[in-house]
């Protein structure tokens, strides 16, 4: 005990600085300990909804799916699955017939429109102006 209260009063600032050493030391420990340990935690997380995501997929494949490609009408749906179609089935096209090619053809469609519907609005100010006269009579 005479001993420590020697080395005490003989060097303190030398034994504070080595208790900060230790202090900083033993934080890193802790620091690293931490991460490690907060690691782990993900890792069971992560496999814990990998576990759940399989199993999962387990039950539908079990639930459903075999019941499913055993049915009837399986080959039908696998068909369409794969893009293949029944020999009554069609794909329809939609193509545009009127393709107009100036301004000026775009201009008397139009107008021939506006002439045949009274409902027809040729463009947005057109449109505003008609909202805004129903509005005012």
């Amino acid at each position: 005990m005479k001993e420590i209260r020697y080395y005490l009063r003989r060097f303190p600032n030398r034994i504070r600085y080595g208790l900060i050493v230790l202090d900083l030391i033993a934080m890193m420990i802790a620091i690293r300990v931490y991460v490690n340990y907060l690691s782990i935690e993900t890792t069971i997380q992560d496999t814990i909804i990998q576990r759940e995501s399989k199993m999962a997929e387990l039950m539908f494949t079990q639930n459903f799916l075999v019941h499913y490609e055993k049915s009837d009408f399986a080959k039908y749906f696998l068909q369409h699955e794969n893009n293949m179609l029944m020999p009554w089935e069609y794909v329809i096209k939609f193509v545009e017939n009127s393709k107009k090619t100036s301004t000026g053809d775009v201009q008397s469609t139009t107008q021939q429109q506006q002439n045949t519907d009274p409902n027809f609005v040729a463009s947005p100010q057109a449109s505003w102006q008609r909202f805004l006269g129903e509005k005012i009579k």
